[in-house]
């Protein structure tokens, strides 16, 4: 034995094998607790993880159903419209034949006033140039003594034209 002490490497190797089994004893403990603790922590990260992604999985699901019941309302609100649209559209069709009609009326009113306006314009000339020529005719050609008969014959037939006035 005193051969495997005068060797230096063989001390260094006991020194290191005393040192090994001193660090175990001494330090096992502390460094199992440490590795416990991180092992306890990343367990808790763990499961803070899952349940973040638990919830975030739930919100996922809340949107796509939130998402879905949206996209039904905008297809029921653009039906509506369409449907709106529609009726807005006949309606306007309607309204628009009516002021037509109402447009045309009043037209062919207005067309009825000018002819009915035009006829007494025209009756007006008429009888204004025949009884400017009445009177030049009557004047050339009729004598005075004529004249003051056809006077006196028109007022005694006064009182026929009132009666047959009232008659109408």
């Amino acid at each position: 034995m005193k051969e495997f002490l005068q060797n230096p490497m063989n001390i260094y190797a006991v020194a290191f094998v005393l040192f090994l089994a001193l660090a175990y004893v001494l330090l096992r403990k502390p460094i199992l607790g440490w590795i416990d603790g991180e092992i306890a922590k990343i367990r808790a990260e763990l499961l803070i993880a899952h349940e973040l992604r638990a919830e975030a999985e739930a919100a996922l699901a809340e949107c796509k159903t939130k998402q879905a019941q949206a996209e039904r309302e905008a297809e029921v609100i653009v039906k509506m419209a369409g449907q709106q649209a529609e009726a807005m559209r006949k309606q306007a069709a309607v309204d628009l034949e009516a002021a037509v009609a109402r447009q045309q009326q009043m037209a062919t009113e207005r067309i009825r006033l000018a002819q009915d306006k035009a006829v007494g314009a025209v009756r007006e000339a008429v009888l204004t140039m025949g009884m400017d020529l009445a009177r030049k005719t009557l004047s050339e050609n009729l004598s005075e003594a004529d004249a003051t008969r056809l006077v006196d014959s028109a007022i005694n037939e006064i009182p026929i034209f009132k009666s047959a006035k009232s008659k109408i």
